[in-house]
Formats: structure tokens, sequence, C-alpha cells
């Protein structure tokens, strides 16, 4: 070993160069569609059980509202294949209203705790899309990995179900779900406002070919309606696409749903999920709220949110894509419509319900959904919801009020991303004051102003390189331009129309004859710039500049407190902090929503 050593010794003194070996890196595994299979259990009915279902009296665990000797249906299944994910569904039967399911899981050791199951109906008992008939049944219930299952349903009131299945699925494995950056969908250039980033149809594996048929459209989207999955909550953030895929195979296998119910989903951690196929920007039906599924955006939060409360990452995101959405159709968030029921558990069709513009599906249903901690965030949801529109508003007000134009949708998408993200209304009007556009603005108004003539080129590029090392101001610049001998030449070269010429544009009047002689013989003395200084920078020049921006951005006259408050900004920092300042206030954000509703 000390002569290998010494020998590595040797050869690097001799080389003087260490050979480096390149070092191996796995590709990222890519998304592509994962066919999910689901093993279908019959049970037959309480009155026909088949021959892997008994009847016994009254559940296991205790339900409300089930005596002890009420006919129970249920099925035991060991040393089943793996699956992660289970459901109950039966023949669709409108007079079967008010049906209980627990099930039980294990993986080889001991048996689970029951898990109550909640029901899901699509409008008029099927899916539209879909070409077959449809089936009642539950919610999905993503288990985890399990090989053993015992289910029990009852019926409390209306019909007993017949022809009652549990599916036993397992979404099948992609490398991909455990390494996925970038969500695909990140913008739309049609957006008022920012579109959150989406994680597509194919980043969750979805395998197209159990769509059926084409997409279906509504004519506009007049609400949103938000739910929960009601499963588990602990799913890891490498479970999500597979709990996804679980979902889709239910509802369109077992289920017999056209495609996935969801317009999209999100995830405890956050993340949101494409869900429906026809495009998020679009009035795409789903199948989430019976009854109510035209003319609605159906958002699920993943998880049971009856029994834990929400994650803020959650929440916020749910906001986020409703917010989007509605601004898409000019629909205010806190507002309020009116939807005629197709008919529901609840509302039969026909009957018209005003709801708010973003609203629980309990409130169209029987149902517990989005859970009682979903549901009592849903005037969180609206506040964040409208202030994303809100946000939208504001960068619409600055493109009109700095860069003096109408806003451009795919600028106004940007920024609000920005302040989506997190970012401050003072960070994004900085960036509007720092682009080459807003520079170059003022940088010609000033020459228009001053000189009464358009830059030239040199001459921009000059102020645009000397604002870029912070060597000038924006608000000193139509100060030099007034210090030059040009400006001095256009008044005639004469003191009477440079002093007025300065009066007027620092304080709005002339210049007395006795002010004239004065200003003349330090102009003399000192120069034209220790003229324009002195002027400029006189209380009663910083006062009105003060009532100029007040009347520009904020539509209304300064107090007077409020002219001796920023009186020492003006003169000292100058015109664009106070600019800036006045542009991240409260009440210019909350005016610009007025002025671009």
């Amino acid at each position: 070993m000390r002569r290998i050593f010494a020998g590595l010794l040797a050869t690097v003194a001799f080389t003087g160069t260490f050979v480096v070996l390149p070092v191996y890196a796995a590709p990222i595994p890519q998304a592509e569609p994962v066919e999910p299979s689901v093993d279908a259990v019959s049970l037959g009915s309480v009155v026909a059980p088949s021959a892997e279902a008994d009847v016994q009296k009254g559940t296991t665990d205790p339900v409300a509202g089930v005596s002890s000797t009420a006919p129970v249906l249920t099925v035991e299944q060991t040393d089943v294949d793996p699956f992660s994910m289970v459901g109950v569904s039966w023949a669709y039967d409108p007079a079967v209203t008010d049906t209980v399911v627990q099930v039980r899981v294990r993986n080889g050791g001991d048996w689970g705790d029951w898990m109550e199951a909640g029901t899901e109906n699509v409008e008029d008992g099927s899916d539209s899309q879909s070409p077959t008939r449809t089936r009642g049944g539950t919610d999905p219930m993503w288990t985890g990995p399990s090989t053993g299952v015992e289910a029990e349903l009852v019926t409390r009131s209306g019909a007993q179900p017949t022809d009652v299945r549990l599916d036993l699925i397992d979404p099948g494995k992609s490398a991909a779900d455990s390494s996925l950056e970038t969500p695909d969908i990140r913008a739309t250039a049609d957006a008022a406002m920012a579109m959150p980033p989406v994680y597509s149809r194919l980043q969750w594996g979805a395998d197209e070919s159990l769509r059926k048929g084409a997409p279906q459209y509504a004519s506009t989207i007049k609400a949103a309606v938000v739910h929960h999955t009601a499963e588990g909550n602990d799913y890891t953030a490498d479970q999500v696409p597979a709990l996804i895929r679980g979902m889709y195979a239910y509802h369109t296998q077992s289920r017999g749903w056209a495609d996935i119910g969801y317009n999209a989903l999100v995830d405890k951690f956050g993340r949101i999920w494409e869900g429906r196929y026809g495009g998020l920007s679009r009035p795409v039906i789903g199948a989430h709220a019976e009854g109510f599924n035209t003319s609605t955006f159906g958002v699920s939060m993943i998880g049971n949110y009856d029994v834990v409360d929400t994650a803020q990452p959650l929440i916020d995101s749910v906001a986020n894509i409703i917010g989007w959405k509605l601004s898409l159709y000019g629909v205010d968030p806190n507002g309020t419509t009116t939807l005629v029921s197709g008919g529901s558990n609840k509302y039969k069709a026909g009957t018209a319900v005003k709801l708010p513009t973003i609203f629980g599906h309990r409130d169209v249903g029987l149902t517990a959904c989005p859970g009682r901690y979903g549901y009592a965030k849903l005037p969180e949801i609206r506040a964040k919801a409208d202030g994303q529109a809100a946000n939208a508003s504001f960068v619409r007000a600055l493109y009109k009020d700095m860069m003096g134009r109408g806003a451009d949708e795919r600028g106004v998408a940007s920024w609000t991303g920005v302040l989506a993200a997190g970012g401050s209304r003072r960070a994004v009007s900085n960036g509007f004051a720092k682009s080459t556009e807003y520079r170059g603005l003022i940088i010609r108004q000033a020459y228009e102003q001053v000189l009464g003539r358009e830059p030239d080129p040199r001459g921009v590029v000059s102020w645009m390189n000397a604002l870029a090392t912070g060597t000038v101001r924006l608000d000193t610049i139509r100060l030099a331009l007034m210090s030059s001998a040009e400006f001095y030449a256009r008044g005639g070269n004469s003191d009477t129309t440079f002093v007025n010429n300065i009066y007027q544009a620092a304080l709005g009047r002339n210049a007395a004859p006795a002010e004239v002689t004065y200003w003349g013989a330090v102009r003399e003395s000192k120069g034209a710039a220790a003229v324009i200084h002195a002027v400029w920078g006189a209380p009663e020049a910083g006062k009105r500049r003060v009532e100029q921006a007040y009347q520009y951005y904020l539509g209304r006259s300064a107090g007077g407190l409020e002219r001796e408050h920023w009186l020492p900004v003006v003169s000292g920092a100058g015109d664009e902090q106070l600019r800036e300042e006045i542009v991240a206030s409260y009440e210019y954000f909350a005016r610009s929503a007025i002025r671009f509703p």
C-alpha cells in the first residue's frame, strides 16, 4: 500500500495534473402514463349476498343511527394482490340515499382502524360525458400499500343498494413519482393574473386511454366549489401522483365516469394538480357536485379535513388557483351567483339556488365535504382569492400611472405572480421604476418639458448609463437639463425668461421683478444650477410637488400635515422616493381596485 501511494505521488509530481474521472449521474426519470389495475370483489346485496360476502347484524364499529340488529353486508379478503386504494360502488339508484360504508385494511400484520367512506354523486346520476351508465358509490379511500381488506355496508334510510362491488385499486408505479421537478403548466396568455404553477396530467401519470369521449364545456364559469377527497392525511409527497391515479381509475373504471371528477386537486404540501381533461382555463364540465357541475370549477383538497385541520400551503394554493380561474371569467370571489340545480339530494332539478361564488360541496349536497375544518377556511379562501384579483388591479394601475399605457396581459400575469409568491407591492413598483421602459419615458418627458424636443439617442444612452451606475437620479434629470446652456438659450438668453421658466416649472407662477433681479445676479455669480436647485428646493416648490403626486396617484389633495410630512423626503431623497411611498401604500392599492375592477 505504501509503494502504491508513493507511486501516485510520483505521478502527480511528474505530471503536475490530477486526472478527474467523470462522475456518472443517472438521468431523472421522465413522467409517463401509468396503467392502474382494479380488482373487483362482488358483494351482491343484503337480500342476495354473493359467495364472497355475508350479512351480519350491526356493524363491528358502532355507527350513529344504525341499530345493533340492522342487516350489514360484509366481506373480508386477505392475502390479495397489493392495492393502495379502495372504493365501494353499486348499481345506480336514486332511491339509495343514506348508505354507510366502513373499511379497514392490513398489510401482513394487524388490522388497522375502521374508516368511514363518504358517498359522492354526479349530475343526474350519470356523468354526461360518459357513454356508459354510471354507478353509485363511495369516495375512493387511500389506504397505502395493503394486502387485506374488510368492508361493511349498511343502509340507514332509503333503498338497499344492489350489485355492490368492493374495488381494490393498484395505481401502478412510476420512478417519476418521486422525482417531479417543475410543474408543466405555468402560465396562460389570456389570464388576468398569474396562473399558479400546476402539475400536469402527464406528471401524475394519467393513462389517457381510460378517458371516455370528448370534454364537454359550459358557456362560462360562475363559481368555484371546494371539496376534500375524504381520504387519509398521512400520505407522503411521493405518493400523491399514485393517489391521483387511483382516484382516476376508480372514477373511470369503477364508477363509469368519463374522467376524474375534479377540475383540479391540491395536496397538503400546497402543490396543485391538473384534474379533468380539457384545459384548465376553459369551462370544462366536471363530475364533482351533483346537480351543480355546469359552470362551476371543482377544486378538491387531498385528504380528510373533517378530522384534521388544513395546512396553510394547501389553503393558499386553493385560493390561488380559484382566484386565477375566476379572474378569467370576471367573477368576484366575494360575490354571489344563482345556479339552477340539475337535481341533487339537497335541491330538486330546476331549483334556483343563490350561492357564494366560492362555496363548499355541502352547500349543494347532503355531505360533510369539504369537512368541518375545510369549510371553516372558505372565508379565508375567498379573501385570498379576492386579493389575487386586487393584485391584478394594482399592476394595471402601475402600467397606467408609471408607463402611461394600458397593461399587457403577460406583464400582468408576471407581476401578479411575484405578489402571489409573497413579493411586496414596493418590490413590484420598484421593478417598474428600474425598467428600461420607465426610465426611457422619464428621460423623454424631461427633454420635451425642458428643451421642447426629443432626446438624441446618444443622450438617452448616456443618461441610462448614469442611472445604472447611480451617479444621477431620475428626478434630477430635469434639473440637469434646466442648468444647460440650451435651456438658457431657449429663453432668448434672457434672465427674465430663464427665471420665469424655472418658477413656472417649480412653483406654477411667474417670478416677481425683484425675484428676477435677485436670481439673475445669482446666475451671473454662481451659475444656472445654483438658481435651479435653490428654487426647486424651496418649501413652496416641495409642497407643490407633494400635491401634484397626491392628485396624480391618489386622485385627491394632500392634507397640510401630509405636505409637511413629505417635504423633507422630496427635499432629500427626491420625488421618486415620494412616488415609491405613495404607490406602495394601501390607499393606492385600494384605489386601484376601484379604477380597474
